[in-house]
């Protein structure tokens, strides 16, 4: 089993710093989701490695290694070149530990940003490159990630494939549970 693992990113969820309660009770649910993939028999996660839902799972995944209970690895395959120059410094030292701590980091395109088409063709790799997609999305909410998603349904009407889809009242329900 390949997870993708896909979620918005930070400022969409109006969080602008690491040190914000949002980011805690995020990465608990995660690690709830993720640990689960993993009595499943996850294998294999692969993150874009960039602020937000990625990042949070990314933290999740490198805790696990270091806890040492579950067998997998995690590979991170970034969109292009210099793709992340624009992250915030904080970010950037966050993300730079994730990609130490994983078994295979690359870009997508080894090369820097061209056109619209390449985030296409980005797409169109991570999903054919997965089995599985945990998504963060929620139509109340739309961002790009609907391309994506729109991509994830087309395909698993082709292809064995699961999406697990989370939206909002799932969040607030694992927050009402008294994670």
């Amino acid at each position: 089993m390949r997870v993708l693992i896909l979620g918005y990113r930070n400022y969409e969820l109006n969080i602008f710093k690491h040190s914000q309660p949002e980011v805690t009770v995020l990465k608990k649910f995660l690690r709830h989701k993720i640990v689960q993939y993993l009595e499943e028999g996850a294998e294999w996660f692969i993150l874009q490695n960039q602020p937000g839902i990625d990042m949070y799972a990314g933290e999740v995944l490198l805790e696990l290694k270091k806890e040492g209970e579950y067998d997998f690895k995690y590979i991170i395959l970034k969109p292009f070149l210099e793709y992340d120059d624009r992250f915030k410094d904080e970010d950037k030292l966050i993300l730079n530990q994730i990609e130490q701590g994983s078994e295979f980091s690359s870009y997508i395109f080894n090369r820097k940003y061209e056109d619209p088409s390449m985030f296409r063709a980005i797409n169109s790799f991570l999903v054919q490159n997965s089995t599985d997609a945990l998504i963060l999305y929620d139509d109340a909410q739309e961002s790009n990630l609907k391309y994506i998603y729109n991509l994830l349904l087309e395909y698993s009407t082709k292809h064995t494939y699961n999406i697990e889809r989370i939206q909002f009242d799932e969040i607030n329900d694992f927050i009402n549970s008294d994670f």
